[in-house]
């Protein structure tokens, strides 16, 4: 039941292209847990590093845990759908392990 993009290609009168960076626009999720690709271990990761990305260009320090793991670190698309909005996160370092679903209410260290 896959379908790729391009088989829609016969049924539309209009088309546009647009070329994006991967990393915020794609993480394929085609294989099962444990994997190791295209997982849903591997889509989380990629989640996580993006949001990861957002704080930090809007000034934020995420704290790293000590054994240098990703923090489960997650911004509610509700909070920014593309980084937008968190100029209130300058200069603050955000504990990591936290859903972000309101600027008002979260862990500060």
């Amino acid at each position: 039941l896959e379908r790729f993009v391009f088989d829609v290609f016969p049924f539309v009168h209009k088309m546009a292209i647009l070329e994006v960076d991967r990393k915020d626009q794609f993480s394929p999720l085609k294989n099962a847990p444990g994997a190791g690709v295209d997982c849903p271990e591997t889509s989380r990761s990629d989640l996580i590093a993006q949001c990861i990305r957002f704080a930090e260009a809007a000034g934020a320090t995420v704290q790293r845990a000590a054994d240098g793991q990703e923090p489960s670190f997650e911004i509610s698309g509700l909070v920014s759908y593309a980084g937008e909005g968190l100029e209130s996160l300058s200069g603050k370092t955000l504990a990591g392990d936290q859903l972000i679903t309101d600027l008002d209410n979260i862990v500060v260290v």
